[in-house]
């Protein structure tokens, strides 16, 4: 396995439309339903977050559909090959770059009005799932393996999307308004993120064929190295749940700056965690396919 400059700005473009992706959906969910417990100007920055993040998650996806174009012909002079950047429009970029730009759309006119409707929650789950539409697990002939990763996409950009509109409000301070949205985020978060590992477990089953594969293969070594992070991500978001936000609830202030450093670290983890997707789907494949 060897990574080359196209492979490598390939795994970029992929991170940014992955992490924008993301953060312009989680950040709709969380508006609909922590929408009464936040003020005027946290609304504002969150909308923010779903307009700048959808520019940046259309940004990212023409940019794979030129880096793509490039590799093929070996230079630069490829991204501006007609006949290439045709050919991986037809291949599949170009549905879920579509799909992915009309969820978008729904999305960010959706949270213009003061609760994002069910267009706007709609959008947010078409551009949050548009990555099942291409893929390894759309490579396979039949099955489960694509409705398994929508499933899990869903979870991520719930979870990993709310990080940045959970920060937002907790950057208020005040206890009585971070307590109740840091609640009802963990509340729904907790059944959201159970569906999310069950969906991957069943789909990380079916791509490697055989869980020797784990420690055999490139893809399973990358996988390895990215569950390890994920648990580590997953057991912030046990400490923000049990300990902080049971501390937030009694009106103890400390517990806000313990939580805005512990969103900050899951933000953290949560973009390699991304990256580490984008070289997995660029540079190795699963077992199950070879």
């Amino acid at each position: 396995m060897t990574l080359g400059v196209w492979d490598a700005w390939a795994i970029g473009a992929k991170t940014l439309t992955y992490a924008a992706t993301f953060s312009a959906a989680g950040a709709v969910w969380f508006l609909r339903y922590c929408n009464g417990l936040l003020g005027g100007e946290e609304r504002r920055k969150i909308r923010r977050i779903v307009f700048s993040s959808a520019g940046l998650s259309l940004f990212g996806g023409a940019a794979q559909l030129l880096i793509t174009a490039g590799s093929m012909q070996g230079s630069a002079a490829g991204m501006l090959d007609g006949s290439l950047l045709h050919l991986v429009w037809q291949a599949g970029a170009g549905r879920d770059n579509a799909i992915r730009a009309v969820g978008l759309l729904l999305a960010a006119v959706g949270v213009l009005s003061d609760r994002p409707a069910w267009p706007a929650l709609f959008g947010a789950a078409m551009a949050a799932t548009s990555f099942a539409w291409t893929g390894h697990a759309r490579s396979f002939d039949a099955g489960p393996s694509p409705l398994l990763l929508g499933v899990h996409l869903l979870g991520v950009a719930f979870w990993l999307g709310a990080l940045a509109p959970l920060l937002i409000v907790a950057r208020n301070g005040d206890t009585s308004r971070v307590a109740p949205a840091t609640a009802r985020f963990g509340a729904a978060a907790l059944y959201v993120v159970a569906g999310m590992v069950a969906a991957a477990s069943c789909l990380l089953f079916r791509l490697l064929g055989d869980i020797t594969q784990l420690w055999a293969s490139d893809y399973g070594r990358f996988m390895m190295l990215k569950l390890g992070l994920v648990a580590v991500l997953l057991g912030l978001a046990a400490f923000n749940k049990l300990r902080l936000t049971p501390r937030l609830i009694a009106g103890n202030t400390a517990a806000v700056t313990s939580l805005r450093h512990s969103v900050r670290m899951e933000l953290m983890l949560g973009v390699l965690i991304l990256g580490i997707t984008a070289a997995l789907t660029t540079i190795a494949g699963p077992p199950a396919l070879d």
